[in-house]
């Protein structure tokens, strides 16, 4: 009975950390956010988790994602929702080669 009540919290508070889709904010400039709950999950793994869903767009696409700015919720106490958000554009992939 104990381990269920745990697993459902788990599941529950799991479905409360998420990453939004990328959202047009002008001049082809997108903007991906993410957050988790309160001290289970770190500002930098957000931002990570942002920055691979930013990427995974511009690829399906054929492109590279470019980073513009990107900006996390910082050192939180107690209870703190981790948070971080990633303005991006999708650009041509670099072709590389020898002069």
């Amino acid at each position: 009975m104990t381990r269920s009540i745990a697993l459902t919290s788990c599941i529950a508070l799991a479905a409360c950390a998420g990453v939004t889709e990328p959202v047009p904010v002008g001049d082809g400039v997108y903007l991906v956010t993410a957050h988790g709950v309160a001290n289970w999950s770190s500002d930098p793994a957000q931002k990570a988790a942002a920055l691979q869903t930013a990427a995974q767009f511009c690829n399906a696409m054929g492109k590279e994602m470019q980073t513009i700015s990107s900006t996390d919720s910082g050192p939180g106490g107690f209870a703190t929702i981790s948070s971080a958000g990633v303005q991006f554009r999708c650009v041509s992939q670099a072709t590389t080669g020898t002069h």
